[in-house]
């Protein structure tokens, strides 16, 4: 597996299983939701680098470092034995039900992130993707911190009511 659209699609295809994976690991469903988005968005903007053997470790990886950097970022170091734990933990079977439900999920953020303003869409991804600091997407737009903030802000809160709008107790 090459090509970024084959890892977004094995991801989409096996989205509730890693997303379980990754709860279990960083101990926090929350969390491992956000990483899940944030993993999407780095397979979509991968380039052909190279062949991936396994895209499932290969996914898992992925969204386990972001997890990693997100709590890094948020403030809550790891330590070396935490990060450790992370990684070498067990993965509970899966429920083919949960795995569909994601894979809806997944393709509803994919067409709320198309939907967003340009300009929105740009920062949310330079920011969450690709780690970029704020105030240095403020000098790369020609616009004010505080405008970054805002709009990152403003999309993800769009996506999170797009996701959490077709949640399973929202729609009985």
């Amino acid at each position: 597996m090459t090509h970024p659209a084959d890892l977004i699609r094995f991801l989409v295809e096996h989205y509730d299983l890693i997303k379980r994976r990754v709860s279990f690991r960083v101990g926090s469903r929350e969390l491992a939701e956000d990483v899940m988005q944030d993993t999407y968005l780095r397979l979509q903007a991968r380039e052909n680098t190279g062949a991936v053997r396994d895209p499932s470790a290969f996914i898992l990886r992925t969204a386990l470092n972001l997890a990693i950097d997100r709590v890094r970022v948020d403030g809550r170091l790891l330590s070396g034995d935490e990060v450790e734990h992370l990684i070498e933990q067990e993965v509970a079977p899966f429920d083919p039900v949960e795995e569909t439900m994601g894979r809806r999920e997944l393709a509803r953020l994919a067409e709320a992130l198309d939907r967003l303003p340009p300009l929105r869409r740009q920062l949310f991804m330079a920011s969450r993707l690709d780690g970029v600091p704020q105030k240095e997407l403020a000098k790369q737009y020609g616009i004010s911190l505080r405008k970054v903030e805002s709009e990152v802000h403003l999309a993800h809160e769009t996506l999170a009511r797009k996701i959490q709008r077709y949640e399973p107790d929202s729609t009985n």
